[in-house]
């Protein structure tokens, strides 16, 4: 029989209550005073259904924060006048908890199940509580109901908030051992981009919790190498969540379809795709295409608006969308930066993007995937003799560099040199022309910071009619 049978229950569903874990873990907690600290980063009072649980647990913390022990001979005097005590049992409950059948062993488990538990009744509160007002006609618009669900699935789903702290031998303990299981193939891996190696190289492969911003001016390829980059991610088995807030999702993927159906010299251009100019060999090849990519982990959405406020709720309810496919989600490409709305409307642009870019590091960190979002240079680069971008042409958008961990310039030459054509009687004709063969469907990834790595750059491919991105080998490989 069960021992608790008898105790109150709360007005919950009983698969919602489970007295039994909670008992054993504060007989552990009990047991042996050196858990308590980390539990308590985990678990709050709150945490407990049981009302005299809560109060129990709260008196540990409160002791053992004082440097006493929290042992049941010296809690009985705290709970003496305690109104739910009878019920357990009377005073002998303390001793019961720490009795013959307890233990310690198991104590995460306890711990792991008492929070998935509160997490659950607290989702149970907030959806009840929001099933009576979406039946009831109120003021309150239905957009604000959805955020209310969006926050109360978010906090259903949200890690625990800890913070710890190590000795210096102890974390170099723990990091080199996660530095061994990467090099192994265990644990952690940066995300790669599949077939493009110099992406990887000079990112020094993107982490979790990383915020990386892509820059250029205006018909330099971003979208064109976001959307690879995206492809990429997806095809080597990471999540990846593509925001498209500029193009419509039928634009972005018919970009993608003409990326992945690129061959040198034998495919049909962007614009051929996008009107279904097509014969039955490339017709064949997006067949294949579609194939490939049916087990791909990548959505494309195009809000028509996005704020900034509203970011983590919506990667969080894709994040449970790829949870219940058994996925991850580890990539978050945001086209662009210069199209999401701050939280204050009378801020100065500079202002509100700066607000803007310190929210981003704090959702990539909150939500534990790797950002890249898409930023317009300003046109002081245009000015200059060399043309290529530099970290200044980014400040007037609020000094976004200063959160980045990564920022990546783009740059094409040929768009520049295609714009100063000589006449074919100038006598710099020549030079002219050598220079553009060098620069035609060349593309330069330029990284001018990286704060896990070192500054650098690569001459890509840029096949623009195809709107494809190649790496430096792609040609070589190709025997060309």
């Amino acid at each position: 029989m069960n021992q608790y049978a008898h105790v109150q229950r709360d007005p919950y569903p009983p698969s919602l209550i489970n007295i039994e874990t909670e008992a054993a873990l504060l007989g552990a907690l009990m047991i042996n005073n050196g858990f308590v600290d980390q539990v308590a980063e985990r678990i709050t009072p709150e945490d407990f259904a049981s009302g005299l649980h809560q109060r129990l647990y709260a008196t540990i913390l409160s002791e053992v924060s004082a440097g006493r022990a929290a042992t049941p001979p010296l809690l009985r005097n705290h709970f003496l006048s305690d109104p739910d005590l009878e019920a357990f049992g009377g005073p002998g409950y303390l001793f019961e908890l720490t009795g013959e059948k307890a233990g310690v062993i198991g104590i995460w488990d306890f711990a792991k199940q008492v929070v998935d538990l509160a997490k659950r009744r607290r989702l149970l509160d907030e959806m009840t509580s929001l099933s009576a007002d979406v039946a009831t006609l109120t003021d309150n618009p239905v957009e604000q109901l959805v955020d209310r669900i969006d926050n109360a699935l978010a906090g259903a789903l949200q890690r625990e908030q800890t913070t710890k702290s190590y000795t210096i031998a102890q974390a170099f303990d723990r990091t080199w051992e996660a530095i061994e299981a990467e090099a192994a193939g265990e644990g952690p891996q940066g995300i790669r981009i599949d077939g493009l190696d110099d992406f990887n190289q000079l990112t020094g492969d993107l982490r979790r919790g990383e915020l990386m911003y892509l820059g250029g001016r205006p018909s330099m390829g971003k979208t064109a190498l976001a959307v690879d980059i995206a492809l990429g991610a997806a095809r080597a088995g990471n999540g990846t969540l593509f925001v498209s807030l500029e193009m419509r999702t039928a634009e972005v993927v018919t970009r993608a379809m003409s990326s992945l159906i690129f061959e040198y010299g034998n495919s049909p251009s962007y614009e051929n795709v996008r009107r279904g100019k097509l014969n039955a060999f490339d017709r064949e090849r997006l067949k294949s295409a579609r194939q490939a990519v049916d087990t791909w982990p990548l959505i494309v959405t195009d809000p028509a608006t996005l704020s900034i406020g509203r970011l983590a709720m919506m990667i969080r309810r894709y994040q449970r969308q790829m949870v219940a496919k058994g996925q991850t989600l580890d990539l978050v490409v945001i086209d662009y930066l210069g199209l999401i709305r701050g939280t204050d409307k009378r801020a100065k642009r500079y202002e509100e993007v700066g607000e803007i870019s310190r929210i981003l590091k704090q959702v990539a960190k909150e939500c534990d995937v790797a950002l890249i979002v898409l930023a317009q240079l300003n046109r002081e680069c245009e000015k200059r003799e060399d043309k290529r971008p530099q970290l200044s042409d980014l400040r007037d958008a609020g000094d976004v560099e200063q959160d980045a961990d990564v920022v990546m310039f783009v740059f094409r030459e040929e768009y520049y040199l295609e714009r100063s054509e000589p006449e074919v009687d100038d006598k710099k004709r020549a030079g002219w022309e050598t220079s553009m063969a060098a620069a035609r469907d060349r593309v330069e990834l330029i990284t001018a910071k990286v704060r896990n790595g070192r500054v650098g750059k690569r001459l890509c491919y840029f096949f623009g009619s195809h709107q494809a991105v190649r790496g430096s080998n792609y040609m070589r490989d190709l025997g060309r």
